[in-house]
C-alpha cells in the first residue's frame, strides 16, 4: 500500500515520527571537532515499520529530509490545504539541547532537515489506533486547515524554508 502527499483534509491530524533537529545538531558538534559526538548524531533508524502502520490510515505522507517546515509546504500544495500546528507539540531532539540556544533550537529543528522523518496526516478517528500500533512514537502536532489558512504555528504563518536541491 502507498500514500501520495495529495490526501490531506481538513480536519486530519499531522503527526511526526521522532524528533527534529539530529542533523543540526550534529553539524554543531563537528563545528566542534567533537566527531565522536557527531556521528552518533548522524545516525539513523529508517522508518520503515511506523511508514507500514500508517499506511493504512494516512491520508497523506512523505519523509522530512528538507526539513518539518517544507515538508509541510509540499504536503500543502499537494493536498491544496493549510496546517495549524501547536510548536510545543513539535519533538525537537535532545541532541540540540547542548548546542544551540532555546530560539536556534526551533530553527534548526524545523529547518534544517536531514532527519529523514515521517510526516503524515490520518483522520482525527484512526489517531489513537496508529499511534498504539507503531513501533516508533508518532506525536500529534497540528490538524490540517483549509489552504486559505495557510500554514502556521501558533497562529503565525510558517516560513517555507528548507534544505533547497541545487
Amino acid at each position: 500500500e502507498s500514500v501520495d502527499r495529495a490526501g490531506a483534509t481538513p480536519g486530519d491530524r499531522v503527526v511526526v515520527t521522532g524528533g527534529f533537529g539530529r542533523s543540526a545538531a550534529a553539524l554543531r558538534y563537528f563545528e566542534r571537532e567533537a566527531f565522536d559526538a557527531a556521528n552518533d548524531r548522524f545516525q539513523f533508524t529508517p522508518r520503515v515499520d511506523a511508514g507500514r502502520v500508517l499506511a493504512g490510515s494516512a491520508t497523506a505522507m512523505m519523509d522530512s529530509s528538507d526539513g518539518l517546515a517544507r515538508s509541510l509546504h509540499q504536503l500543502a500544495a499537494a493536498s491544496d490545504c493549510g496546517f495549524a500546528i501547536k510548536r510545543a507539540a513539535v519533538p525537537v531532539a535532545d541532541a540540540l539541547a547542548d548546542v544551540a540556544a532555546d530560539g536556534d533550537r526551533w530553527e534548526a529543528a524545523v529547518h534544517f532537515g536531514e532527519d529523514f522523518e515521517l510526516v503524515a496526516t490520518v483522520p482525527a478517528s484512526a489517531l489513537d489506533d496508529v499511534q498504539a500500533a507503531s513501533p516508533t512514537p508518532l506525536t500529534e502536532i497540528g490538524r490540517v486547515v483549509g489552504a486559505d489558512e495557510g500554514i502556521t504555528v501558533d497562529g503565525e504563518p510558517l516560513d517555507d524554508r528548507g534544505y533547497t536541491h541545487s
